[in-house]
C-alpha cells in the first residue's frame, strides 16, 4: 500500500480508502451520496457528485483473528471508518447519523471513538419528550478520543482537510437507529463547511450549541488499550446511567469504575 496515511502494526489505511489487516484488504460496506441525501441541508448543490460517488467506507470487526476471542467474550466489535475529504454543497463531508437503542430503560448504549487521522467534529444530541434538550460539538484529531454517552445520538463530519480514519469500539448487542435523523432531515444543527452552526427548521425551538472539549482519555490506541484492560471497557456492553459528558472526560478505566460504585 504505496499511498499509506496511518499504520497500527499490521493495520494500515491507504489514501484510496482501502484498510489492510495482516497484509488482506478487509470487506467494507459504503455510504454513497444517494444514502446521505435524505440528511443533507442542501441537495441542489451537489451537482459536481454523481449519486454514486463514495462519501465513506465502513469496516466492521477489523480485528486480528488472534484477538477476536476476547472481543466476542467482552461483546464488542472494532471498527473503522474512512471519510473521503470533500463538501456535500455546503457542508463537510458527513456520516447519516443515527441513535442507540436502549441497554435498560432510559439508558441507551454508549460508543467509544478515537481519530486515527485527520480532524474530526462529533455532533451530540440529546432528546427529552422527543425534543432536542442538548447539543454538543466536540472537535478532535489525530490521536483523540471521545465518549458518545448513553442517550445522545451522533454525526460525524470530516471538518479537515484530509481523509478522516476513526476507530471506534461499541457493543454487538444492538443495530443502529437512523430513523429520526432521517426523519428531520438531519441533526439538529448542520454544520458548514466555514465552521458555522445552521439550526435544522425541522426541529423547531433548539438550544443553543455547547463548543466542549470532553475527550476520553486513551494511552495507546482503543484497540491496544482494550487488549491490555478489557475489562475497563466493559461499559460499552452494559452501561450505567451515570455515563455522561461533564467537562473532561477522565477514561474509560475510571469512568467505568465510577459507574459500577454508583449503581
Amino acid at each position: 500500500m504505496d499511498n499509506l496515511i496511518y499504520q497500527l502494526g499490521p493495520l494500515k489505511v491507504g489514501k484510496d480508502l482501502d484498510v489492510s489487516l495482516d497484509g488482506t484488504l478487509l470487506p467494507y460496506t459504503v455510504r454513497t451520496v444517494r444514502d446521505v441525501a435524505p440528511v443533507l441541508l442542501d441537495t441542489d448543490n451537489l451537482s459536481k457528485l454523481s449519486p454514486d460517488t463514495v462519501l465513506y467506507r465502513m469496516y466492521r470487526d477489523a480485528v486480528q483473528a488472534v484477538h477476536r476471542p476476547i472481543f466476542e467474550k467482552y461483546r464488542l466489535r472494532f471498527d473503522i471508518t474512512v471519510l473521503q475529504s470533500l463538501h456535500l454543497g455546503r457542508e463537510f463531508n458527513k456520516t447519516l447519523g443515527h441513535f442507540h437503542p436502549d441497554f435498560s430503560p432510559g439508558t441507551s448504549y454508549p460508543e467509544a471513538y478515537q481519530v486515527l487521522h485527520g480532524e474530526a467534529c462529533f455532533l451530540l444530541q440529546k432528546l427529552k419528550d422527543g425534543i432536542v434538550d442538548e447539543f454538543r460539538v466536540i472537535k478532535a484529531s489525530a490521536g483523540g478520543a471521545v465518549l458518545i454517552p448513553p442517550n445522545y445520538g451522533h454525526v460525524t463530519a470530516n471538518c479537515g482537510k484530509d481523509p478522516l480514519v476513526m476507530s471506534n469500539l461499541v457493543s454487538t448487542d444492538f443495530a443502529s437507529m437512523y430513523s429520526e435523523y432521517v426523519r428531520h432531515k438531519g441533526a439538529a444543527y448542520y454544520m458548514l463547511a466555514d465552521g458555522r452552526l445552521i439550526p435544522n427548521p425541522s426541529y423547531g425551538r433548539l438550544p443553543k450549541p455547547v463548543y466542549a472539549k470532553d475527550r476520553l482519555n486513551v494511552r495507546r490506541s482503543l484497540y491496544l488499550d482494550f487488549l491490555e484492560n478489557p475489562d475497563s471497557f466493559s461499559y460499552l456492553a452494559a452501561p450505567s446511567p451515570q455515563i455522561g459528558v461533564s467537562g473532561d472526560l477522565q477514561g474509560v478505566a475510571e469512568g467505568a469504575r465510577q459507574g459500577r460504585r454508583k449503581k
